[in-house]
């Protein structure tokens, strides 16, 4: 299954508009990061992180501790190798390659950070974790680059179920991202930072991956 006869029309201008919305995002995310290192948006933060402990509900953890190993990489990672394997077949090799650098890029890019910003996670976690918090792994590479990162794969090689395919993609993602705020692994600005940056570097990517195979030029 190729994209070529899904190359004109509607799909360039959408892949144009993915190109401009990642630029607002970087630039949204490299905003948020300066508000976080400097401590901003600590009172916000502690606020919700407090709402989260107290609505706290027994079976409510149970399915945000889902969303935590779903999200781990011994899962995670299996989960990308197969799915990498199934676009080589189904679809193509290009799009095989596109999921691997969302997803692999979204993971260099989030150690990265999270070893530059240092920041420490919430003491009343219900979960441990050995890394910093800005940004959250889970959000940006299970919930972004993976769960939005498929949809808008699949819907560059069935556009006509765009919205169906976004619309799943958006829901897991804001699921895995819920999670973390609800277990108290991360702050707000953690979960919003991973899902900002992640999303950005899926449709960067989704946008090359277009421009290569319809050979639009600049």
């Amino acid at each position: 299954m190729t994209t070529d006869a899904h190359s004109t029309g509607p799909e360039t201008r959408r892949s144009s508009g993915w190109i401009r919305f990642a630029v607002a995002l970087f630039v949204a995310f490299a905003t948020l990061t300066l508000l976080v290192v400097t401590g901003w948006t600590q009172p916000l933060d502690d606020a919700l992180n407090i709402i989260m402990e107290d609505g706290e509900v027994a079976w409510l953890v149970a399915v945000a501790e889902l969303f935590h190993h779903v999200g781990a990489i011994t899962i995670a990672l299996p989960t990308a190798v197969v799915v990498t394997i199934a676009f080589a077949v189904l679809a193509n090799r290009r799009t095989a390659v596109a999921w691997v650098a969302m997803v692999g890029g979204s993971q260099i890019l989030s150690i990265s950070i999270k070893a530059m910003v240092g920041r420490s996670r919430p003491m009343n976690t219900l979960v441990h974790e050995s890394s910093a918090a800005f940004p959250s792994g889970h959000s940006m590479v299970s919930g972004a680059a993976m769960a939005i990162g498929a949809a808008i794969l699949l819907a560059i090689l069935w556009p006509g179920r765009y919205r169906l395919f976004l619309g799943l993609g958006v829901a897991y993602a804001v699921a895995m991202a819920w999670s973390r705020l609800y277990l108290r692994a991360h702050w707000l600005t953690d979960v919003a930072g991973g899902l900002i940056l992640g999303t950005a570097v899926v449709l960067t990517v989704a946008w090359i991956l277009t421009r290569r195979v319809t050979n639009v030029p600049e």
